[in-house]
C-alpha cells in the first residue's frame, strides 16, 4: 500500500465507528465469581476448632449506557474540530433496553449530557481540496471469508434472524425477520434478486453490478461491473485483493450452479481484478436495484456516490477528495464490499476498495452509526479501465453488458 502525504489530515475527518458495537463486548461480559476458599480445621485433643469462610460478594450488574458511549466519541472527535451529528436518544434507547432485556445481570445507567455541537472549521474543508494526492488505503481483505465449500449445500452465509438485538441494530426494530450475509455486519442484507433466480433454473447465474460473488476457497467480495471485452469474452471485474490468477468464482446468490467464472488477472497496486466469465453465465447492466448506463467521468468533492456492497447493501455519502487514481468518500462499507460499484446516478466512476484506517472495528457495521466511522478509498474507474486496455489481453476493450 502507497502512504500519502494527506493521510493525516483525512484522518481528522474520518468518523470513528459506532461505539454500539464497541460496547457489545463489555456488556455481555459478567463479573467473575470469586473463588471460595476451602474450609479447613485444626485437630487438638477433643476439640474440633472450624475456620470460618469468607462470604462471598453478590456480582455487580454491568450498566449500560449507549449515548455515553457516543458522546465521549464525539468529545474527541470534537477536540480537533470535527462536527459529528447529535445522539438520537430514541435510537440508543431501544438498543439499552434490548440489551438490558435479553442479557443477563445489566441494567440502564443515567445518561452524560449531549456533548454540543461544535461548528466546522477549515482543517476539514481543506481535507477535501482535489489537488492534494490522495491517502493509504487498507483494503478491506481481512475477514472477507466465506463458508467451505465443501458445506456451501447449507450456505452459512444466508442466515435469517428475528432476534430482538438483531433487528434493533439493523434499524428495523419492528420487521419480523433481517437477513445476515456477511461475518461482523449488523445490516439488513440484500436479498437474492428474482432475476438471478430465474437464471439458475436454465442452470447459469446472472452476473450484474453488486452481484455478490465467492473467490477461490475462503473470500466473498461484490462484483463491480460486467461486459464484454474486445474478443467478445463475457467480462466481470472486482477489487484486486479480493483474489488471484486462476482462482475460480461463484455467485453468491445462484452458488449452486458452480464456478462459473475465473480470475485471469490482478492488479494489486491499483485494486482490481478481471474475471472472465464462462459459459454458465449471463450477464446484465441491471441487478438487484442497481443499473449501470456508463462508465468513467468525474468526481469532485462534495458531490454525493452511492454504492452496492453485499455486506452493508445500498449507502450513499459524500466525497472528501478525489484525483485521477482514488475518491475518498463517507460511504459506509465494510468487509464483503471490496468491488461494490460506486456510482454517480447510473454512472459508475469506481469500486469500493478498503478504508482509510487498517482498524476494520472504524467500518461501518450498522446503521446506528450514521457518519460515525472512517471514511472509504474506492478505486478511479478510469484508471482502472486505462490500465486493462494496456495491459491487453482479457478484459482489454471492455464495454458494457447489453
Amino acid at each position: 500500500m502507497r502512504r500519502h502525504a494527506r493521510v493525516k489530515k483525512i484522518m481528522t475527518a474520518a468518523i470513528v465507528t459506532g461505539a454500539v458495537t464497541w460496547a457489545m463486548p463489555t456488556v455481555a461480559a459478567q463479573a467473575p465469581q470469586p473463588e471460595l476458599p476451602a474450609a479447613s480445621s485444626i485437630e487438638v485433643p477433643a476439640v474440633e476448632v472450624p475456620v470460618e469462610v469468607p462470604a462471598v460478594p453478590a456480582p455487580q450488574p454491568v450498566e449500560v449506557a449507549s449515548a455515553d458511549i457516543v458522546n465521549g466519541v464525539r468529545a474527541q472527535l470534537a477536540s480537533l474540530g470535527v462536527q459529528t451529528p447529535g445522539v438520537d436518544a430514541a435510537v440508543t434507547d431501544a438498543v439499552d433496553k434490548a440489551i438490558v432485556t435479553h442479557i443477563p445481570n445489566t441494567r440502564l445507567r443515567e445518561q452524560t449530557p449531549e456533548v454540543p455541537e461544535v461548528a466546522e472549521v477549515a482543517e476539514v474543508a481543506e481535507v477535501a481540496a482535489p489537488e492534494a494526492p490522495a491517502p493509504e488505503r487498507a483494503a478491506y481483505a481481512d475477514g472477507e471469508s466465506w463458508v467451505d465449500e465443501t458445506e456451501a449445500a447449507l450456505d452459512q452465509n444466508y442466515r435469517w434472524t428475528d432476534h430482538p438485538i438483531d433487528k434493533v441494530m439493523a434499524g428495523k426494530p419492528f420487521a419480523d425477520w433481517v437477513l445476515h450475509r456477511v461475518p461482523g455486519s449488523w445490516f439488513d442484507a440484500p436479498r437474492i434478486p428474482e432475476e438471478s433466480m430465474v437464471v439458475q433454473n436454465q442452470d447459469k447465474s446472472l452476473y450484474g453490478p453488486g452481484t455478490p460473488i465467492f473467490v477461490g476457497d475462503q473470500v466473498m467480495c461484490t462484483l463491480g461491473v460486467v461486459g464484454t471485452d474486445a474478443e467478445g469474452r463475457k467480462i466481470g471485474i472486482t477489487a484486486g485483493h479480493c483474489g488471484n490468477p486462476g482462482d475460480k468464482v461463484w455467485s453468491a446468490d445462484s452458488w449452486q450452479v458452480g464456478a462459473s467464472g475465473t480470475v485471469t488477472a490482478s492488479n494489486r497496486l491499483h485494486d482490481y481484478s478481471v474475471i472472465e466469465l464462462g459459459s454458465n453465465s449471463e450477464i446484465t447492466r441491471s441487478y438487484n436495484g442497481v443499473t449501470v448506463n456508463s462508465l468513467g467521468g468525474p468526481v469532485a468533492p462534495g458531490q454525493m456516490l452511492c454504492k452496492q456492497g453485499v455486506a452493508t447493501g445500498t449507502t450513499c455519502g459524500h466525497v472528501w477528495a478525489a484525483d485521477e487514481a482514488l475518491q475518498i468518500s463517507q460511504l459506509c462499507a465494510m468487509v464483503g464490499d471490496s468491488g461494490a460499484p460506486v456510482l454517480a446516478g447510473d454512472r459508475m466512476v469506481g469500486m469500493v476498495s478498503g478504508g482509510v484506517l487498517a482498524d476494520q472495528r472504524y467500518s461501518c457495521q450498522t446503521p446506528l452509526q450514521g457518519a460515525l466511522f472512517m471514511p472509504t478509498v474506492s478505486t478511479n474507474l478510469d484508471n482502472v479501465l486505462a490500465d486493462m486496455n494496456n495491459r491487453g489481453g482479457v478484459g482489454a476493450g471492455f464495454t458494457l453488458a447489453d
